[in-house]
């Protein structure tokens, strides 16, 4: 499976997440399993992390999924709604080299 990108650099610190946002614990549940997912995801029922990180309309489509990189100091250091997972890894290897 593609989503396993990080897992090199856990010794170095990086932790992946995933947040389901608006959806229910069943529904995430039967994703997550669908796909295999190997990290832990947190529902956000209430959207409250999308108002935090003020991502309500984070892409014009409002496409799902959504990838971001949080750095170190919390801000958002990659987005995007197309998966590409060279940039991704560029983002995590800078992220871990502060």
């Amino acid at each position: 499976m593609q989503g396993r990108i990080w897992e090199p650099y856990e010794a170095d610190g990086a932790v992946v997440w995933g947040i389901a946002t608006r959806e229910t614990r069943d529904r995430v549940q039967a994703y997550t399993e669908a796909l295999g997912v190997s990290f832990p995801v947190l529902l956000d029922e209430t959207g409250e992390v999308d108002r935090m990180y003020d991502l309500l309309f984070a892409f014009p489509t409002g496409a799902y999924p959504q990838d971001f990189v949080i750095g170190t100091d919390g801000r958002i250091v990659y987005a995007s709604n197309e998966p590409d997972v060279e940039a991704i890894e560029e983002a995590v290897v800078s992220e871990l080299a502060e």
